[in-house]
């Protein structure tokens, strides 16, 4: 075969491989894994994995395309990447929901049942037990950006605390709420702000804590969608969830969570809760 036979051949292959591969495309399309949106708040990709892998088989199986988790590690990189629609869907705190609406459309469509709210804590053994007794003391928090320290600095606020940098000795922010409780236990603030939920979780592990003042409750951790989904694809996930405790998988994602399950959410039920933090 001579010199321009071969190459006849291969622009022949080359073409048939073309042709396969323009075939071959809308398949991988349609197959594209989902990508759920969770906070990671510093966690490797592997733990994240492995902390939702219960629900992520679970929701695979039930709407018959791969679910794929990716965190993102504190609440400002989410809101760039969901403004993005990077994600199909986002299972975090409903602030971040509510600013992913507002920027790209997502909708919630479940939360967990329940409350969260903002809780002020101290060590007993700092003799702090009244908000006026936080005057001067060091304070620590969650993430600048987060749902809970948002909370905090607005219910301040409304405790007339109107220059935090001023009114607390010092102000300190940690990864998460362990970082928060490490703080305290050895003795780097003197005050606490955490998930009002976390105050009874130390105090049944043995720590002596005082539970200085409570926020009012907003709603629980939200799945939200993006909405240009297609209704059908939206009205599956939405019904994947309701039916997940039905689930062995499911059930050890949402035990090991504490989590009951979820229940139905629609964006009305977080007016108030954009009122409180400002979200327009």
């Amino acid at each position: 075969m001579h010199e321009g036979e071969h190459m006849n051949r291969r622009k022949l292959l080359a073409g048939i491989a073309s042709l396969a591969l323009c075939a071959w495309q809308p398949a991988v399309a349609q197959d594209k894994a989902y990508l759920l949106g969770v906070i990671s708040y510093g966690a490797s990709a592997q733990m994240i994995a492995s902390e939702y892998e219960g629900l992520t088989t679970y929701l695979s199986k039930t709407l018959k395309r791969s679910v794929r988790i990716e965190g993102a590690r504190d609440f400002t990189t989410f809101a760039e990447r969901a403004k993005a629609k990077r994600y199909h869907m986002m299972f975090v705190a409903p602030s971040a929901v509510l600013d992913a609406n507002r920027s790209a459309g997502y909708l919630p469509v479940a939360k967990i049942p329940g409350l969260l709210s903002v809780a002020f804590m101290a060590p007993t053994k700092s003799n702090i037990a009244f908000p006026e007794d936080m005057k001067g003391k060091r304070i620590g928090f969650t993430g600048r950006d987060a749902m809970i320290t948002k909370l905090a600095f607005a219910e301040l606020q409304k405790m007339g605390v109107k220059e935090p940098e001023k009114y607390f000795s010092s102000i300190a922010y940690y990864n998460d709420a362990d970082g928060v409780l490490a703080g305290m236990q050895m003795n780097l603030i003197d005050v606490g702000v955490a998930n009002s939920g976390l105050f009874n979780v130390w105090t049944n592990k043995g720590e002596n804590m005082n539970l200085i003042h409570t926020g009012k409750g907003v709603p629980h951790l939200t799945f939200g969608v993006r909405s240009d989904l297609p209704e059908s694809e939206r009205r599956a996930i939405t019904e994947a969830l309701l039916k997940a405790n039905q689930d062995k998988g499911a059930q050890e994602f949402l035990r090991f969570s504490n989590f009951p399950g979820f229940e139905p959410a629609r964006l009305a039920d977080y007016d108030e809760l954009a009122k409180m933090l400002n979200i327009k």
